[in-house]
């Protein structure tokens, strides 16, 4: 059975459904979910397994040490992703980029990214993201209040920790080292998943016609249905199958594609456009599609994630980082005049007052193209 969009919102609504009764009449029904609703559409339902996972790691102090070696890579990260916020924004409204990209990802699903793969990408990330915030403030000795999952209408955007005052009475290079966590782990999921991709299209699996242009060489020829058996005599079982085998074809050449056809094998001769294609749109099994999505969707939303979260604007993450650069720059090379005399620099330009009003300016920059992005 096909999973649509309209029947994993009608699961998760039916789900959220009952946590919110069952939470509403806790008292009579003698359970404690331990879930905080608002508006009757979000909720945040405290557990201890996020609780546990951070006792665990929290312990070991080598994340201090890496953490503290985020925050230089994290500035570069963030210099990078400031500078291409501006250029976006710039270009949305001379016209450049489309209105669609400034659209929050809440809109974009159903139609740009599909509901299974999205929902398990964002849960992905965000518990990544708050769990490696947790452990490392954990790390440095710091209470952690609470952690759990963040809900919207039942459906599971990811984990959160919720970090003690220590957090903000602590140094500032120990807040930006915290803070550094969350994004670096983000990007570090990105590029995980980035290399590890290209072993999952390996996966056997046949390949189905799901489109034939029109107008194509393939068109009226090959339909959709139809199952890739060959290409010019190699074998396709698989995506990696596929890419090799169309690999080397040239324009106006003349393929050899078999398909099976009813339980029938034909072979037909197809020859190509002026630009090297047939005009055939294929897709793998729906598992292997579901996991190939899965991973392309964790490996784009976690960048977006870990980038997003870069930019010097509270309370952003990038904001506590740029704060620490200063006591990073000294910690560097201590009790050497010149390097003192850089972190004061350092200090002066990306001061508390300048770092808050970039952050008027991103907030108003972000709310303005949302709202551009639906006008």
């Amino acid at each position: 059975m096909e999973l649509t969009s309209t029947a994993v919102l009608l699961f998760f609504l039916i789900f959220w459904t009952v946590l919110y009764i069952i939470n509403h009449n806790k008292d009579k029904l003698g359970i404690n979910l331990d879930l905080k609703t608002y508006m009757g559409i979000f909720g945040i339902l405290r557990t201890q397994l996020g609780m546990n996972i951070i006792k665990k790691l929290g312990k070991y102090s080598i994340w201090q040490k890496l953490a503290y070696l985020s925050i230089p890579v994290c500035v570069v990260i963030s210099i990078y992703t400031f500078y291409a916020f501006i250029l976006s924004t710039v270009g949305l409204f001379d016209g450049t980029v489309e209105k669609e990209a400034a659209k929050p990802i809440i809109f974009l699903f159903g139609s740009t990214i599909p509901w299974i793969p999205g929902i398990l990408a964002i849960i992905i990330g965000v518990t990544i993201h708050e769990l490696s915030h947790g452990i490392v403030a954990a790390s440095f000795g710091q209470k952690i209040k609470s952690s759990g999952l963040l809900l919207a209408l039942g459906i599971p955007m990811g984990a959160f920790v919720e970090l003690g005052d220590e957090f903000k009475d602590s140094k500032p290079k120990i807040r930006g080292a915290i803070a550094a966590a969350g994004p670096i782990s983000n990007v570090l999921v990105f590029f995980l998943v980035l290399f590890a991709m290209p072993y999952f299209t390996g996966m056997n699996s046949k390949l189905t016609i799901t489109d034939v242009l029109e107008d194509t060489p393939a068109y009226g020829i090959i339909f959709e249905g139809d199952v890739i058996y060959s290409i010019n005599g190699k074998m396709v079982n698989s995506l990696n199958d596929f890419y090799d085998a169309v690999g080397d074809i040239q324009p106006e050449q003349t393929v050899e594609l078999v398909v099976l056809r009813n339980n029938e094998v034909n072979s037909y001769y197809i020859t190509t456009s002026e630009e090297g294609k047939m005009g055939i749109v294929s897709e793998p099994s729906k598992t292997v599609m579901y996991i190939l999505q899965t991973f392309y969707w964790t490996s784009l939303l976690n960048m977006l994630l870990g980038f997003f979260n870069l930019l010097p604007a509270a309370p952003l993450d990038g904001y506590h980082i740029w704060m620490a650069l200063p006591d990073a720059i000294r910690d560097f090379r201590k009790n050497n005049w010149f390097v003192s005399k850089i972190a004061n620099l350092v200090g002066f330009v990306i001061s508390e007052r300048n770092l808050n009003s970039i952050s008027i300016f991103v907030w108003l920059a972000i709310l303005a193209s949302m709202i551009y992005s639906f006008i």
